[in-house]
């Protein structure tokens, strides 16, 4: 971990296993990341005050990110072959199955006041991504959906890589809002588009 400003770097995990994408608690306090290797895998909270951790999952979990109302933490888990796109509360209960589809659905990430989730989703087919990239992610395209995996809908439709989207407020608010079924206050959605064969990366912002 490191400041704003790049100084008091420290390291925060320890031993042999690979501990990666972390996120941090709506109130800083605590990070969940995911860990893999002899000391076991899947996803781990670690109290940052006297660095405590507790297991969290022990599947084949990765890129968990933490809601703005701090009540649920969104993650990838591997299903066979394909990665499916899962929530689960703090303290590991009420694990729910948010993606059913063929394919991988992953690199997912909340809306600013927690009511919907975009993610990178391969379920409608590769066209063209693997041949100008050579990624080995190429998961397509870019869908978003409520928190509870319902109202799916298809954002882009192209022969590029779409990948990491990320939700950009509309207007700072300190206090998340209840849950209601009112869409996001949200400008646009920057995700990452290979677009050359020599896997250069071009960032786009989609309208919203």
């Amino acid at each position: 971990m490191v400041n704003a400003d790049g100084s008091a770097f420290r390291l925060i995990t320890s031993g042999a296993n690979n501990n990666a994408f972390p996120a941090f608690s709506p109130d800083g306090k605590r990070i969940v990341y995911r860990t893999i290797g002899p000391g076991g895998e899947g996803l781990r909270i670690m109290n940052l005050e006297n660095h405590a951790i507790t297991a969290l999952t022990n599947e084949c979990d990765n890129f968990p990110v933490w809601s703005p109302h701090g009540d649920l933490i969104l993650f990838s888990r591997k299903i066979g072959n394909d990665f499916e796109v899962f929530t689960i509360q703090p303290d590991g209960k009420n694990v729910s199955q948010l993606t059913h589809t063929r394919g991988n659905d992953a690199h997912a990430s909340w809306s600013p006041d927690g009511e919907r989730i975009v993610f990178t989703s391969s379920r409608m087919g590769f066209k063209d991504e693997v041949f100008y990239t050579n990624a080995p992610q190429a998961y397509g395209e870019i869908f978003v959906m409520k928190y509870d995996g319902t109202q799916v809908e298809q954002l882009t439709d192209n022969q590029w890589e779409d990948g990491g989207p990320a939700w950009q407020p509309h207007k700072a608010n300190p206090t998340p809002p209840a849950k209601t079924s009112q869409a996001s206050d949200v400008r646009s959605i920057p995700i990452a588009r290979s677009i050359t064969s020599d896997d250069s990366v071009d960032l786009t912002r989609l309208k919203r």
